[in-house]
């Protein structure tokens, strides 16, 4: 009997110790990520000579201490509504699209307000202007405005 409640009791440990891993897993992801923007736009200040206002929405990611597994949903966003315009030709209007990227980046009603329609028009010009041409839906919203 007390060889099962000892193993029992390490049983509890062990899924005790996973939960703290998977914690520390996660911090790590996320500041990884942070990291990363932060490198970006250090690049994009320093040798591309960029300058960076209050509606880049990398700076925004940073200053409003967005969930970093929110930052690949945005490309995610475009290339949905990318394919659902080439399904049925249905795309949003730019204030139904700016709506939708406020709701992909899950903001609290405060922060809300610190994501200008601008932030939205900047995004949607990063795509549109790709190389390859990817995102036309990018420009038939941008039309919308």
């Amino acid at each position: 009997m007390d060889n099962i409640k000892i193993l029992e009791n390490r049983i509890k440990h062990i899924e005790e110790e996973i939960k703290q891993i998977d914690r520390l897993d996660r911090a790590t992801y996320e500041l990884t990520q942070k990291l990363d923007k932060v490198m970006k736009l250090l690049i994009r200040i320093v040798e591309m000579n960029e300058h960076i206002d209050k509606n880049d929405l990398d700076y925004l990611f940073l200053k409003l201490d967005i969930d970093a597994t929110k930052y690949h949903e945005l490309p995610l966003l475009i290339s949905k509504t990318e394919r659902m315009y080439r399904k049925t030709g249905d795309f949003p209007s730019f204030t139904e699209f700016h709506d939708h990227l406020i709701d992909t980046l899950s903001l609290v009603e405060e922060d809300k307000k610190n994501i200008p329609i601008e932030v939205t028009e900047n995004l949607l010009e990063k795509f549109m202007n790709n190389e390859d041409n990817l995102f036309p839906v990018c420009k038939k919203i941008l039309l919308t405005k």
